[in-house]
């Protein structure tokens, strides 16, 4: 099973921005009542989180709940009006994305980002130039390691990656994104515009990252086809937490209420 999460570094100029050695064990990306906004506009109200090594949390929410708002604020990309994020222990609140990217958290966002005009061997090689060199391993050993992970790349990776389909796009972003060694991965609707099928073959492999100890953090309208059972979900309407379980998914039947009811269940409540 392949080992894509970070390493120990050490004799790097970029050391200061990686996380120390390894301490008790503990959440490696933690959010504490983060709000966001755009204007007058109030996009993410407050939101918690925290995900440990080899961990997974499962972010819900319709359209405008909040979502990508929480990814972005998390991956530094749009300023917080309150709370704070911590990664490893360390308040990053205040770090822009570059230098959270090169402590460790990567950014998969909706939409795949693939670079067109770039076979999808070059997109897997940006991902690994991206790695801080104290943390790389060889660029043929990082390689193997995202292609294992997606053996459809493997046959397809002198092709320009306009002309593969959505499924094999989505593999290639997320591919690209391990390919720079993260601890922690973002991923923004992993499944939108994909068929079922697809969508499973890309929620089984998600799922040995767990193994490989990268912390995983996935945003989704729907419910999906997880592997392994999240230590968290948490429900997002209107840029709020209305429902948070650890250790068990919310039933499609519960979902749908949270979702068109004007009021929900806070965390910590019961209905």
């Amino acid at each position: 099973m392949p080992d894509l999460s970070a390493g120990q570094v050490t004799g790097d100029p970029e050391q200061r921005d990686r996380p120390g050695p390894a301490g008790p064990p503990g959440p490696v990306l933690s959010a504490e009542a983060l709000a966001v906004s755009y204007g007058r506009v109030r996009a993410l109200r407050s939101a918690s989180l925290s995900v440990r090594p080899g961990g997974l949390v499962l972010v819900l929410g319709l359209n405008g709940a909040g979502k990508t708002t929480l990814m972005r604020a998390l991956a530094g990309l749009v300023p917080v009006r309150a709370g704070r994020v911590s990664l490893c222990g360390r308040d990053v609140t205040r770090l822009p994305a570059h230098r959270r990217a090169r402590r460790g958290i990567s950014l998969v966002p909706e939409g795949r980002g693939v670079l067109p005009g770039l076979t999808v061997r070059d997109n897997l090689d940006l991902g690994w130039h991206t790695a801080p060199r104290g943390r790389r391993e060889s660029l043929d050993a990082t390689i193997s390691r995202v292609l294992e992970l997606f053996p459809v790349l493997d046959r397809k990776s002198g092709q320009d990656c306009r002309t593969l389909s959505g499924g094999e796009m989505q593999m290639l972003a997320i591919g690209r994104a391990l390919a720079s060694r993260p601890s922690v991965l973002l991923l923004d609707e992993p499944s939108l515009g994909l068929a079922p099928k697809i969508t499973a073959t890309v929620y089984a492999a998600l799922g040995q990252l767990a193994a490989d100890g990268v912390a995983t953090v996935i945003v989704e309208q729907k419910a999906v086809p997880l592997p392994v059972v999240p230590d968290t979900v948490l429900v997002l309407r209107n840029g709020s937490a209305v429902h948070e379980v650890h250790g068990a998914k919310p039933s499609d039947q519960e979902l749908a209420r949270l979702y068109l009811s004007e009021t929900g269940t806070a965390p910590g409540e019961e209905a």
